[in-house]
């Protein structure tokens, strides 16, 4: 018997996963070296050294991890990291963190979402979930308040508007929030406090729209979350009175288009079939607003990527067949999806409770002048912001510029909350400290914004003595 081999006609092409990652590894750089600028003009050199400290630490103990993982399980150490690629998640989780982070947390997430989110998995291809997603969530669950203590964080516009719940009291009141942040356009640009590389939309549409032409990322899936997003949150908008830029604000702020570019397209923790990502896609834009919105969490788009990872076999074996012979079925299952997009925008639209005042909570140096005796009346912001103001009076030691006593004169944050920060116990604090002791006050937590406000209305006091 004669037997008779012939290749098959199949498709080739050049794209490896080497030439994969090389070039999803430049795009992401391209994204950090963005970073350190956006980083350098908001807060300034210490947080732009203290974001390249964080990109080192991650990158060290990524692999440190790997390597000492290939040698319990007496693997070649060079040829386990150099086709692990576990840079690549260190890259991208740093890029998703703010530079208030502490080494510390980056550090210990880093070790466990390697180890446990790829390597008990079989390592890089065997992975459920997407192992820079499980290192951010994990910060987010366990080092919510580790920040550093040589750098100064700001509110972002992401947090401000998770706090008071995604929805503004009236369209005049959600623009005056958009213009203190500099507007939509500055959104698109990227330049205001935020993680240090998910701020720019321009910039990372820019270097996806590269890397969608070079065949690293599968543009239909990030294409189709952006828009998903957009529809989804402009409806809800629209229903709830605000201005159609609102489905703009959705898909500019937050990391969105950071997780379509970089996240969702990853092809381990992704569907493989393009009806399936497309799905995939849809899903997770859905989720991203149902956890905006629906439980005022900042982190939609982080959660939206997980929760997605979870149900990816199962969206494997939903659109699993020859996908030409499947076009009808494959069409019904993403039109149902859509239509149950719709209806939870109009379900959420009647749960949510617009917000009566959105503004940036920033310190506003409004200038320290002496009155009502020896006290110098000063004002600085808290939580709601600079156009109410909380103001003091401060008596100071005019011997020796130190404290004698804080009060409040005026009180605009929270009541509940910030009135926390007017008691006995807080404001004697204060007593006998210098300039330079300040900073040493405890803020209460809970009431971080109003507890700022008197410290930096007391520190300009000072400044206003010794003038």
């Amino acid at each position: 018997m004669k037997y008779v081999f012939n290749a098959s006609p199949n498709y080739r092409d050049n794209v490896s996963t080497s030439r994969i990652m090389r070039d999803l590894t430049i795009g992401l750089l391209v994204v950090f070296i963005f970073g350190l600028v956006n980083q350098y003009m908001t807060y300034g050199m210490d947080n732009l050294i203290h974001s390249l400290i964080l990109m080192i630490a991650a990158l060290v103990t990524t692999l440190v991890t790997e390597g000492v993982w290939a040698l319990v399980c007496k693997k070649p150490i060079g040829a386990t990291l150099s086709h692990s690629y576990g840079w690549v998640t260190a890259i991208i989780f740093v890029l998703m963190l703010q530079s208030t982070a502490t080494v510390y947390s980056v550090i210990v997430c880093s070790f466990l979402a390697i180890l446990f989110g790829k390597l008990l998995f079989g390592g890089f291809g065997h992975n459920i979930f997407n192992p820079a997603a499980v290192a951010r969530a994990l910060v987010f669950a366990s080092f919510a308040s580790a920040t550093a203590a040589d750098v100064v964080s700001k509110a972002t516009p992401v947090s401000t508007f998770a706090n008071a719940g995604w929805v503004a009291s009236s369209a005049d009141s959600f623009n005056q929030f958009l213009t203190s942040f500099g507007g939509l356009f500055n959104f698109a640009l990227g330049l205001y406090p935020g993680a240090i590389g998910e701020t720019s939309f321009i910039v990372i549409a820019l270097v996806g729209a590269v890397l969608a032409w070079r065949k690293v990322i599968d543009w239909r899936i990030s294409l189709t979350y952006i828009v998903t997003l957009f529809v989804i949150a402009t409806g809800l908008g629209i229903i709830n009175g605000q201005p159609l830029t609102y489905g703009l604000y959705h898909v500019l702020t937050g990391g969105a288009i950071f997780g379509a570019v970089f996240m969702l397209t990853d092809p381990v923790t992704s569907p493989t079939s393009a009806a399936g990502r497309i799905f995939f896609a849809m899903g997770a834009a859905v989720l991203t607003l149902v956890i905006r919105v629906g439980a005022s969490l900042p982190e939609g788009v982080l959660y939206s990527i997980l929760l997605m990872n979870m149900v990816t076999p199962l969206i494997e074996k939903l659109f699993d067949g020859n996908q030409i012979d499947m076009k009808s079925k494959l069409v019904k299952y993403n039109a149902i999806l859509a239509v149950c997009a719709l209806v939870v925008m109009v379900v959420m639209s009647f749960m949510v409770t617009p917000a009566e005042n959105v503004s940036y909570p920033t310190v506003v140096n409004l200038g320290a002048s002496a009155t009502n005796g020896d006290a110098i009346h000063v004002s600085a912001a808290g939580f709601s912001g600079e156009a109410s103001p909380n103001a003091f009076d401060v008596v100071l030691d005019d011997e020796t510029q130190t404290v004698v006593s804080v009060t409040f004169t005026t009180f605009n944050d929270t009541p509940g909350i910030g009135d926390q920060c007017n008691t006995p116990e807080f404001l004697d604090q204060f007593a006998g400290l210098g300039y330079d002791q300040i900073d040493d006050v405890e803020v209460i937590s809970g009431a971080t914004f109003t507890s700022n406000s008197v410290i930096d209305a007391v520190k300009q006091a000072i400044e206003g003595g010794n003038q």
